[in-house]
């Protein structure tokens, strides 16, 4: 996402970036986030009683990406389809670049969605049944 920027100058000058629209910063932030709490736990000792703490804090990551991902896509939809209402040109067939980068972070985004999920469901089935180990 950090690497989403492209300069447009036909019909007008425009410079699009992932810092125009708070959603896409708090969509990294976000994913920085996760990405840091996961290194932080995989360096977690199997026998400590951290993991039963993990597993709340995996819960929360999950639902704190699920809706930066959210609102990542609110934002590319508009960029893609602007909003006649508030006078918001859509903006990707000038910078076409720049919303291939954005989707293909967000699809990555969800990617790791869908790995915090079955991390919370391995921790729980592990924590409910220890022989699984």
């Amino acid at each position: 996402m950090a690497a989403s920027h492209e300069r447009a100058i036909f019909p007008f000058d425009y410079k699009a970036d992932y810092t125009d629209l708070m959603f896409f910063k708090a969509f990294l932030g976000a994913n920085i986030a996760a990405s840091l709490y996961s290194f932080f736990f995989v360096c977690l000792p199997p026998k400590s009683l951290l993991w039963r703490l993990a597993i709340v804090l995996d819960v929360i990551m999950f639902g704190l990406l699920v809706a930066m991902n959210s609102a990542a896509i609110a934002a590319a939809y508009l960029h893609k389809h602007g909003d006649s209402q508030a006078f918001w040109p859509p903006i990707c067939s000038q910078v076409p670049t720049y919303c291939y980068r954005v989707i293909l972070a967000i699809s990555i985004g969800f990617g790791g969605v869908f790995m915090f999920l079955l991390i919370i469901i391995i921790s729980i089935s592990v924590i409910l049944n220890p022989l699984l180990v």
